[in-house]
């Protein structure tokens, strides 16, 4: 018998934190990614209780002027009032039963996921769950359970070895344009219909994103959210993803997919570039505050007083600050008859102490050629 595929568009990328290996450099994806469509089904259901809200409004409104309208004692003109006002609010009830049907296809086209799955919703179905069947699990698959779940360490060494042996072909996958070159590449290699595969994609579209190129984190990551799709497919037909008639099934199904689907499919894949983008933008944040870091404390340990000078020149007073950095002495001067004593001692110390002022200066270059000629004659 025919197996019916009608239903795979109702099923949402998973971030099922059983499948996610831990040791991924990205395993906070998955919660972003649920933590968007928690704050989506919440927008949505605060939507639906305000059209529901005004709707309720608008009717009682309606019922309380044909009540009054239907007074004969009722004055002429606060009839014509009346009237007026319920055929604006008319209008009012039509805007709303428009925007509550809005809602209500946007609901049952909405995917299901983890959060929505058996629950009820505005279109209610039942559907026949059938027995569970035993089933093989493919070790570049990891998206069909039916055997124990491997050890971390064994999950993570199967998932090296998938990236070492199929690095060249997901580089090759991961910019590919379009469904029908996706299909083409997942039918002539069905094993990168994997979970494995979409760390791998996501990893990688990361790292273009870090790199700033938008292009290819783009078409990586929509790769990626495609085979999330197919991945859940086979799941909700207890299938194995790298079955080669339900890869042509899900594409044949997802060209002809209603246009509103489609462009949450395209919503889908923007809210994980823009993710991916505040991922990359985070992590460079990261890189810069750890190379700040690092030159600082290199700074602190060459100065003589453990002081940064660089923070030392920022908080000099502007004239001395000027001085330091136009390396005048005239200036210096300048500034040290000004300047209350106290306060200048303060400064000059600071910079003593940070190496940006060196009190015994021919001392100091004497000292510096005799450990050259030191470390020259060491060297012979």
């Amino acid at each position: 018998m025919a197996i019916d595929y009608s239903r795979w568009k109702d099923i949402e990328i998973s971030d099922d934190e059983d499948d996610t290996h831990p040791n991924i450099d990205t395993p906070s994806l998955f919660r972003w990614r649920h933590k968007a469509r928690l704050e989506r089904m919440a927008e949505m259901k605060e939507e639906k209780e305000k059209v529901e809200g005004g709707k309720k409004e608008v009717l009682s409104r309606v019922q309380e002027i044909e009540e009054k309208l239907s007074n004969t004692n009722l004055d002429e003109k606060d009839r014509i009032k009346l009237e007026l006002e319920r055929d604006n609010i008319r209008k009012q009830e039509e805007e709303y039963l428009r925007k509550e049907k809005e809602l209500s296809d946007k609901e049952r086209l909405a995917p299901w996921n983890i959060d929505t799955i058996g629950k009820e919703t505005w279109s209610r179905t039942i559907v026949n769950k059938p027995k569970d069947k035993t089933s093989v699990k493919d070790a570049s698959s990891p998206s069909v359970s039916a055997q124990p779940k491997l050890s971390e360490d064994e999950e993570h060494r199967r998932l090296l070895d998938y990236f070492s042996k199929n690095e060249t072909l997901l580089g090759e996958m991961s910019l590919l344009k379009g469904f029908d070159a996706m299909e083409n590449m997942l039918l002539d290699n069905p094993h990168l219909a994997s979970e494995y595969a979409t760390n791998w994609l996501t990893i990688e579209a990361l790292n273009h994103a870090i790199e700033g190129d938008d292009d290819k984190m783009g078409r990586v990551a929509e790769n990626c959210i495609t085979i999330q799709y197919l991945l859940e497919l086979a799941k909700s037909l207890h299938a194995l993803s790298t079955n080669t008639n339900l890869i042509k099934s899900f594409f044949k199904k997802i060209r002809s997919a209603e246009v509103l689907y489609l462009q949450m499919y395209q919503e889908e894949v923007q809210s994980f570039k823009d993710r991916l983008r505040k991922r990359a933008r985070d992590k460079r944040e990261a890189y810069v505050a750890e190379a700040e870091a690092s030159d600082k404390a290199k700074r602190v340990e060459a100065s003589p007083g453990g002081l940064d000078p660089i923070e030392v020149l920022e908080s000099l007073p502007e004239a001395l600050r000027e001085a330091f950095e136009s390396q005048s002495m005239d200036k210096m001067f300048k500034v040290a008859e000004t300047m209350d004593r106290e306060v200048f001692n303060y400064h000059l110390q600071r910079c003593i102490d940070s190496g940006l002022w060196i009190p015994n200066a021919k001392e100091h270059e004497e000292k510096l050629a005799k450990e050259k000629h030191k470390e020259k004659e060491e060297g012979k």
